[in-house]
């Protein structure tokens, strides 16, 4: 498995979906009912929960920058995510803030190749 294409691939992905307030519901697919994601400290479960939270108004126009991308494989098949960058919120760039996000992504049963985000973490670095 070459989890460092996976991660890279992933990565591009979903912060370009996630980029896109049109696209953005399309990331629903990436997560499956016992996914889990803490953001900002709040925890949500399940897809639609969790698209709840990424589709907030106050997330309506944010565009990342993604400074790294570190992987390591983890168990049962899945890859280890973790991503910093920094985010611009309602098209103010001059004030970017910085953020780090962990992915845990684990195979989709039946379907080589594939993942879904099992868990992540995203927090704002101040």
């Amino acid at each position: 498995m070459d989890f460092q294409a996976i991660s890279q691939a992933f990565v591009q992905h979903y912060f370009r979906t996630f980029d896109n307030a049109d696209a953005r519901s399309n990331l629903a697919s990436l997560y499956r009912p016992e996914s889990m994601l803490v953001w900002e400290g709040n925890q949500q479960q399940g897809a639609q929960n969790i698209m709840s939270a990424l589709t907030k108004p106050e997330l309506k126009a944010v565009k990342t920058m993604v400074s790294s991308t570190d992987a390591t494989p983890a168990t049962s098949g899945g890859v280890l995510v973790v991503v910093t960058g920094s985010l611009a919120i309602d098209n103010e760039f001059d004030k970017p803030l910085s953020f780090s996000a962990t992915f845990l992504l684990q195979p989709i049963p039946g379907q080589p190749g594939g993942f879904f985000i099992y868990s992540q973490i995203f927090r704002l670095v101040l």
